[in-house]
């Protein structure tokens, strides 16, 4: 039986292992010397503040997976009346524990943590395998999402206005 509970501070190294493995062996990205410790580091301070909420799934004694969620402010609207989100990052299953039921008791925990905590919504960028899953447990797909990379190119020319200025 897979058995979820929230981890904390001194399990930093543990979600530092299964990041890295999640980086590398799901989305195929080489890792720099010294990346873990610091990765390390950003947890350990990012839990502590309360940026970044994590669960551990065991199976069998053993750690099979775990999930993230950095929780965010929003301002409010019809779609968020508590102005509070929840983006899920992580989720990652060791291949060994696949298919067992451990990703979907991870999401289901999730979803019962953000509503005792009121969140409006959680948001995320699925892989294409996960989409199913995802969709299983109510996630739909969303057209209008963007992102700008701001560490991949160049910063595109912006006229400056301050505040209380302009149009």
């Amino acid at each position: 039986m897979v058995r979820i509970r929230q981890a904390g501070v001194p399990d930093a190294g543990v979600m530092t292992e299964l990041r890295c493995a999640f980086l590398e062996e799901e989305l195929g990205h080489s890792l720099p010397d010294g990346f873990a410790d610091q990765l390390r580091g950003w947890i350990e301070e990012a839990a502590l503040d309360g940026r970044l909420l994590f669960w551990l799934a065991e199976l069998e004694g053993k750690v099979a997976g775990c999930v993230a969620v950095n929780p965010y402010p929003h301002m409010p609207s019809a779609y968020f009346s508590a102005g509070v989100g929840w983006y899920l990052l992580n989720m990652y299953v060791k291949p060994a524990y696949r298919r067992q039921g451990v990703a979907a008791a991870l999401l289901a925990t999730v979803g019962a943590a953000a509503r005792e905590y009121g969140v409006d919504a959680i948001n995320l960028h699925a892989t294409p395998e996960a989409h199913d899953l995802y969709e299983r447990f109510g996630f739909t797909t969303s057209i209008d999402a963007m992102n700008l990379s701001l560490t991949v190119r160049e910063e595109a020319p912006v006229e400056r206005v301050a505040a209380g200025e302009g149009g």
